[in-house]
C-alpha cells in the first residue's frame, strides 16, 4: 500500500445542523481554526499538512478526498477534531470507512470539549482511535507524531504565530480567524469556559501584523476575519491602540468578534469601530433579573442590564452591527421571556438581528449530571435521561410553561421578531457563509426551503 508523508488533519462535520435542518443552516462554513493553529506549527517544522472540514458533506466523501489526493493513506497519523457533540456521529463513521481501507492507520482524535470531560465514556464511542488528546494540543502537537506521544495537559497560551489559511482544503472558501485571546472565567453556570481564566489579550500591534499577513494570504483587503475570543474585552486604551495600529499598516479591513453585553464601554466601541470592527456578537442571554441571576450572568442584574443597553446605544452611534444571543434557560417562564422580549423591543432599533434558542447539556454523564441537577431545582428535566450517555447531548424541557417543542417555537418566534432576510443575509454572509456566496443563491435557497423552519421573517412584514 502507497503512503503519503502527510499529515491530514480533518475537522469533523455535522450530519445535519445542530440548531434547524434547512439549506441556508447547511450552507455555513466554520474554521476549524485549533485544527488550523497544529497544522500550522507542523507546517513550520517541515512537515506537510492539509486541513479538510467536513462541513455537511458525507464522511465518505471527505475521504474519498483524501484518497484522490493521495494524502491517504499515510506514514503520519491522521488528526482528527470533533468541535462539538454535534459532530460525534460523523467523527464515528468517518472513523469506521479509514480503519476499512487502512486497518494500520493511525487516528488521533483530539477536541478539547468533546475529549476533556470523559476521554473513557469517548473511547467507548470511537473505538477506531488510537489515542485521545485532551485539552488543547498545541504543546504537544510534535510528539504526536513521534512513539512517546506526550499526553498529558500542558498549559498553552494564546499562540503568537499567524495562522497558516491556505493549508485549508479550498480556504479562500472561509473567512479568517484571527485569535485574540483565551479563556473567559467569569463564572457563567452554562458556559464551559466558566472556570477558564481569561487570558491577556495580544498587543494591538501584534493584531494588526497578523492582520496584514492574513491579507497577503488571500491576497485582498475583502476578507471579513473573525477576532476568536471567548470574551473580547479590551480597554479604551488598547482600542486606541489597534486603531492606529491598523492606521499605520495601512489597512482596512472589517472584521468581527464576541463579547458580553457588561464588558465594553460606549468609549471602547468607538475605538474598535474606528479600528475596523463591524460586527458584534453580544451574550446578552436574558433581560430577566431572576435569569440574569440564575445563569449566573451577574449578581446585580440592574447594572447588567444597564450597561447592556448603552452599549448596544453605542454600536447604534459608531455603525456597528450587534447580534444579540438570547438563551431559554432553565426555568424560563412567559414573565421572564416577556422581560426579555420587552428589553430587546425598547433598544430594537440598535439590534440587526438575534440568536435564540434553548439551553441544552453538553457532555457524558460525568459532567452533564452536574447541570441537569442544578436545572432540577428549577424544574427543568432533560427530555431523554439517557441522552447525555447515548450522544452527550441533552435537550431539556424548561420548565411547565416552556416543554422543550415550545421552547422551540418561542425561540423562532423570537428571532423572526427581530430578524428579517435582510439581516439574516447581511450578518452570516459577514462571517460564516461562503466567500463567493451572492444574494441571489440565498434568495433561491429560500424560495426551495421550508420558511417554517427559517428564523427570520419576509423582509416585507412588520413585526407585530
Amino acid at each position: 500500500m502507497k503512503r503519503s508523508n502527510i499529515v491530514a488533519f480533518i475537522s469533523a462535520g455535522m450530519l445535519s445542523p445542530k440548531k434547524r435542518d434547512h439549506i441556508l443552516a447547511r450552507r455555513q462554513l466554520y474554521l476549524n481554526y485549533g485544527a488550523l493553529s497544529l497544522a500550522t506549527i507542523l507546517d513550520s517544522m517541515g512537515t506537510e499538512t492539509l486541513l479538510i472540514h467536513g462541513e455537511h458533506r458525507e464522511p465518505s466523501d471527505v475521504l474519498a478526498i483524501l484518497l484522490e489526493k493521495g494524502v491517504f493513506p499515510s506514514r503520519l497519523p491522521v488528526m482528527l477534531s470533533i468541535p462539538s457533540f454535534y459532530a460525534l456521529p460523523w467523527a464515528q463513521t468517518f472513523c469506521r470507512l479509514a480503519r476499512s481501507v487502512d486497518p494500520n492507520a493511525k487516528i488521533i482524535v483530539g477536541g478539547r470539549w468533546v475529549v476533556g470531560p470523559d476521554p473513557d465514556w469517548l473511547r467507548a464511542k470511537l473505538p477506531e482511535a488510537n489515542l485521545l488528546v485532551p485539552g488543547l494540543a498545541e504543546p504537544v502537537i510534535a510528539s504526536l507524531l513521534t512513539s512517546t506521544p506526550v499526553l498529558r495537559r500542558l498549559p498553552a497560551p494564546t499562540p503568537d504565530d499567524v495562522l497558516n489559511h491556505p493549508l485549508v482544503s479550498g480556504f479562500k472558501r472561509y473567512q479568517p480567524s484571527i485569535e485574540a485571546s483565551r479563556g473567559c472565567g467569569m463564572g457563567c453556570a452554562f458556559c464551559e469556559e466558566r472556570d477558564i481564566r481569561l487570558e491577556k489579550l495580544r498587543t494591538p500591534e501584534q493584531i494588526a501584523s497578523t492582520l496584514a499577513a492574513v491579507v497577503s494570504q488571500y491576497g485582498d483587503s475583502e476578507i471579513r476575519p473573525y477576532f476568536q475570543s471567548s470574551m473580547f474585552a479590551p480597554n479604551e486604551k488598547w482600542g486606541t491602540g489597534l486603531a492606529n495600529a491598523v492606521r499605520d499598516a495601512g489597512l482596512n479591513v472589517s472584521w468581527r468578534t464576541e463579547s458580553r453585553v457588561d464588558a465594553l464601554t460606549p468609549q471602547t466601541i468607538a475605538c474598535l469601530a474606528e479600528a475596523g470592527m463591524k460586527v458584534l456578537d453580544l451574550g446578552l442571554e436574558t433581560a430577566s433579573p431572576t435569569q440574569i441571576l440564575s445563569m449566573r450572568k451577574s449578581n446585580d442584574p440592574e447594572r447588567y442590564l444597564k450597561r447592556a443597553s448603552s452599549l448596544l446605544q453605542a454600536c447604534n452611534v459608531h455603525g456597528i452591527a450587534a447580534k444579540v444571543n438570547v438563551l431559554l434557560y432553565a426555568g424560563e417562564t412567559t414573565k421572564t421571556l416577556d422581560e426579555t422580549r420587552s428589553f430587546l423591543d425598547e433598544h430594537m432599533d440598535s439590534i440587526s438581528g438575534v440568536s435564540v434558542g434553548p439551553v441544552v447539556a453538553y457532555g457524558p454523564p460525568k459532567t452533564a449530571d452536574i447541570l441537569l441537577d442544578e436545572w432540577s431545582r428549577s424544574g427543568a428535566v432533560p427530555v431523554d435521561p439517557s441522552s447525555s450517555n447515548d450522544s452527550g447531548i441533552s435537550m431539556i424541557h424548561l420548565s411547565h410553561d416552556f416543554d422543550a417543542k415550545s421552547a422551540e417555537a418561542a425561540s423562532l418566534e423570537l428571532s423572526r421578531r427581530y430578524m428579517d432576510a435582510d439581516a439574516y443575509f447581511n450578518l452570516k454572509s459577514f462571517s460564516y457563509y461562503p466567500r463567493d456566496y451572492t444574494r441571489a443563491d440565498f434568495d433561491r435557497d429560500v424560495a426551495a426551503s421550508d420558511t417554517s423552519q427559517l428564523p427570520f421573517r419576509d423582509s416585507s412584514q412588520i413585526p407585530s
